[in-house]
C-alpha cells in the first residue's frame, strides 16, 4: 500500500453521524488490502482516523503523522484550507481563530473529581487573561476567507483566555459560563512547530518535574472501551521517562505502525497529570516510540523506555 494512495484515501473521510461506519468501510478498503484483518486492527484505524488524522472534514485536515521532513529536523504541518463546499456534510472538530492561528480542541484535558465537571478552584488557577469572545461563523462550508478573523469559530459564542503558565501561542482555554456552572476545555495550537528533539514540544507542556501522578491502561481496555485505568504517583522510574521523552526524537513514521501493533502487549496508554491538574495522554509502542495525536511519533531511548514499559504490569 503507497504512502499516496493512503494519504488520498485519509483525505476523502468525513465526520459524521454514521462516522464509524463510513470509516471502517473507507479505511477497510485501502488498509485491509490483505485478507484477516483483526477488529483491533480495524478499531485502532478508526480511532486514528477520529483522533488524529481527521481534523475537520470541509475546514482542513492533517495527513498521517502531521509532520513534515526537514533537515536537521521536523516540522508540524501547516493548516491547509480547502476550497469551500457546499456538499459537505460533516461534523467539524472544535475550533476558533486567534491571531491567524487555529486553536482546535484536542485532548488535553483538565482533570475533574467527579469526572465531568471542572472544580471552580482549578479553573481559576488555569485561566489567565481574558482575550476575546468567539463569534461562531465557521462551519463545514466555510472557506479561506472564514478563518480571517479573529475568534471566528465553529463552537458559539465563548470567552478564549491565556493558561497560565503556558506560551498562548501554542496553548489557549475556552471557558464558557452558564447559568449554575461553567465549561472550561484547553485547545491547542501546534502548526508550524519546528523540532529537533522531544524538548521543543514536551517543553510546551511542561511536564518535566510537573507531573505528580499517572494513570496506564492495556491496549485491550482501551479497544474495548474497559476504562481499566491503573493509577500510580509520579516516581523515579516515571520521571526517567519524562526525561527520556525531552531527548527523545520526533520521527515521521507511518500510521500503520499503530495497525500492526495491536495485541495484547504492542500498545499501552499513558494520561500524566501535571501540578495544574492537567491530564496529558500519549501512546506508548512496545518497540519503543511514542505516538501523540497532535504530534506524531517520537523514538525514545530504548533501554529507559523498555524499563518503564516493563513497569506497567
Amino acid at each position: 500500500m503507497s504512502r499516496e494512495k493512503y494519504t488520498s484515501a485519509l483525505d476523502q473521510l468525513k465526520i459524521s453521524e454514521n462516522f464509524n461506519e463510513e470509516t471502517a468501510r473507507k479505511m477497510k478498503a485501502v488498509i485491509s488490502e490483505k485478507k484477516g484483518i483483526t477488529r483491533y486492527a480495524m478499531r485502532t484505524a478508526i480511532a486514528l482516523a477520529s483522533a488524529a488524522v481527521i481534523i475537520t472534514a470541509g475546514a482542513y485536515a492533517v495527513s498521517l503523522s502531521g509532520i513534515t521532513a526537514q533537515k536537521p529536523g521536523i516540522t508540524i504541518a501547516e493548516v491547509k484550507l480547502p476550497e469551500t463546499n457546499g456538499n459537505v456534510n460533516a461534523r467539524m472538530r472544535p475550533l476558533f481563530v486567534y491571531q491567524n492561528r487555529i486553536y482546535i480542541r484536542y485532548s488535553t484535558e483538565i482533570a475533574s473529581p467527579d469526572g465531568y465537571t471542572v472544580s471552580e478552584e482549578d479553573m481559576q488557577n488555569l485561566r489567565g487573561d481574558y482575550l476575546g469572545t468567539t463569534t461562531g461563523g465557521i462551519d463545514e462550508w466555510s472557506g479561506d476567507k472564514d478563518y480571517i478573523n479573529d475568534f471566528s469559530s465553529n463552537i458559539g459564542e465563548a470567552e478564549v483566555y491565556t493558561v497560565k503558565g503556558y506560551d498562548s501561542k501554542y496553548r489557549l482555554m475556552v471557558y464558557t459560563p452558564y447559568e449554575g456552572g461553567f465549561g472550561c476545555e484547553i485547545y491547542d495550537s501546534f502548526g508550524g512547530l519546528s523540532m529537533n528533539s522531544g524538548d521543543d514540544y514536551f517543553d510546551l507542556l511542561k511536564l518535566k518535574g510537573n507531573v505528580v501522578s499517572y494513570q496506564w491502561e492495556s491496549f485491550d481496555s482501551w479497544n474495548n472501551g474497559g476504562m481499566q485505568k491503573v493509577e500510580q504517583q509520579a516516581d523515579d522510574a516515571l520521571n526517567k521517562f519524562v526525561k527520556a521523552l525531552y531527548s527523545s526524537t520526533p520521527v515521521e513514521r507511518s500510521v500503520d505502525t499503530l495497525i500492526d501493533e495491536t495485541n495484547a502487549d504492542g500498545q499501552k496508554f499513558l494520561y500524566l497529570r501535571t501540578k495544574d491538574n492537567l491530564i496529558t495522554p500519549m501512546r506508548l509502542l512496545k518497540d519503543g516510540y511514542v505516538y501523540v495525536d497532535e504530534i506524531g511519533f517520537f523514538q525514545v531511548d530504548k533501554a529507559d523506555f523498555d524499563e518503564f514499559y516493563g513497569l506497567l504490569q
